[in-house]
């Protein structure tokens, strides 16, 4: 059991270790703070273009 559950942190961190899953996740994370910030502001309806985020 032990080998399968380090075979999986293993693999984790390969998976985490990307530069675009890096940046990806970097960017998630501001839009969902921006998104979140809106809400609560109730600024409603602002979006912003996405047109400069990579497309792959």
């Amino acid at each position: 059991m032990m080998p399968m559950k380090l075979l999986l942190v293993i693999a984790t961190a390969l998976a985490l270790n990307s530069c675009n899953t890096c940046i990806g996740i970097g960017r998630d994370t501001q839009k969902g703070y921006e998104w979140t910030k809106s809400k609560f502001q109730g600024s409603g309806g602002q979006q912003q273009d996405s047109s400069a985020a990579p497309v792959y």
